[in-house]
């Protein structure tokens, strides 16, 4: 690499992995930082240097390859390493307490996604060229994810001009998707949903005020509330407890694990098909992840869920830095209209069907944010939602779109291609 390369790259990836430490720092300062929220305020500031760079300066073509190269490697290293640092302390029989209601929200959203994709492609017939496989990719990537769009285009011998336009396209898209689920997502649909309610049994939420009969029941919800508390703090205070010595020695035996379980996982990917490997390696690290929290001594590490999300915070600068305003500039309308009406068509049959059903606003943003952004985002909703207990059954619901999106994919686009 050349040294002017370097001389880019270096300070780029000091950024990405700094920039949260300022905004933190800002939020120690003044209250309006949290009342916004870090997430939202790492992923917008992210889509602004990105701006700023696209319109203020005269980069290369190799240098923004370069560039694109380490911003990618950094959002694979980041989620990869958050993953188990936030599964690491999860009591696992709290957090599926209404792993029932997130299954069935995802069915709907699923549904939402092919329904309305197979409507618009007989709306928009002679409109776009190839339109049975655009069908049929946008159902893989908005009930999977981006390997799954991969796989049904190696599946149906998709044409590769169409799959590269939609890739682009999915990136401005679902990064517009995101920004709207974590700024006024809850607003918009909590006039229509009602406000998420835990089973008080089980939830990590409760009201330490209450008088019980028995006191058994009562250190049983002490329990619970404790197993949880360490989640339910998003402040810029709590990252705090990562700066103290005494929370150092568990925040590097929190580190190593997570290193092993993504290493571990990478490992045994390779005896997956290679079409699969990246779908596998996501399963893998979540299921490990899952396990090791069952361990004790690692369960009490409660200090790696904060070092995972502060890997979150990297993870949504970065991914906010990645994207592309320009290709707004060349823009083929009829495919642009086509997946923007699409993603804002299922989220509203979405938000329909769970209202239908009697679905929490919180469940059904979580779920929907599933099928469209898929398992590394996850972590990033529930912290903006700042609801802890929706992570691991937000896990389940993206993890079963990642294994039905290939099936839905490619039942869809041979659908339309006999119909159309």
């Amino acid at each position: 690499m050349e040294p002017n390369a370097l001389l880019i790259l270096i300070p780029l990836a000091f950024a990405l992995f700094f920039v949260p430490a300022l905004w933190i720092a800002q939020g120690l300062r003044f209250t309006w930082v949290d009342r916004i929220g870090l997430v939202l305020l790492c992923f917008a500031s992210g889509v602004v240097l990105n701006s700023l760079a696209f319109f203020c300066f005269d980069i290369s073509n190799t240098n923004a390859s370069n560039a694109l190269s380490t911003q990618t490697t950094i959002t694979e290293i980041s989620i990869a390493l958050a993953l188990p640092l936030l599964l690491f302390s999860v009591n696992l029989k709290q957090a599926l307490a209404e792993a029932g209601l997130a299954t069935k929200s995802m069915i709907f959203a699923l549904f939402s996604v092919v329904t309305m994709s197979s409507a618009l492609a007989t709306f928009f017939e002679g409109e776009i060229a190839n339109l049975w496989q655009v069908a049929g990719l946008a159902v893989s990537a908005y009930t999977g994810g981006g390997p799954n769009m991969a796989a049904v285009n190696a599946a149906i011998d998709g044409d590769h001009a169409t799959f590269v336009t939609m890739t682009s396209y999915d990136i401005m898209l679902s990064a517009l998707f995101l920004l709207f689920i974590l700024s006024f997502g809850r607003t918009v649909f909590s006039g229509l949903l009602k406000p998420h309610r835990t089973k008080e049994a089980n939830t990590p939420f409760i009201n330490a005020n209450k008088k019980t009969e028995q006191d058994n029941n009562a250190l049983e919800k002490t329990a619970a509330d404790d197993a949880f508390t360490h989640m339910s703090n998003d402040t810029s205070q709590s990252y705090l407890q990562l700066t103290q010595s005494n929370a150092l020695p568990s925040a590097v035996k929190a580190f190593f694990l997570a290193c092993i379980t993504v290493g571990l996982s990478a490992l045994l990917s390779r005896f997956l098909p290679e079409s699969t490997q990246s779908t596998g390696i996501i399963i893998l690290i979540t299921t490990l992840g899952v396990a090791a929290s069952f361990v004790p001594a690692i369960q009490s590490l409660k200090v790696s869920f904060k070092l995972g999300m502060y890997l979150v915070l990297v993870f949504c600068f970065t991914m906010g830095s990645m994207t592309n305003i320009s290709v707004l500039a060349d823009l083929d309308w009829a495919l642009f209209a086509y997946i923007g009406l699409m993603l804002t068509g299922a989220l509203v049959m979405h938000a329909l069907l769970c209202k239908a059903f009697n679905i929490d606003v919180d469940t059904f943003l979580v779920t929907i944010s599933a099928a469209v952004m898929s398992v590394p985002f996850i972590p990033v909703i529930v912290a903006s939602l700042r609801n802890p207990a929706l992570l691991v059954p937000g896990f389940a619901a993206a993890i079963f779109g990642y294994a039905i999106g290939n099936y839905l994919g490619i039942a869809v686009a041979l659908t339309m291609k006999a119909w159309l």
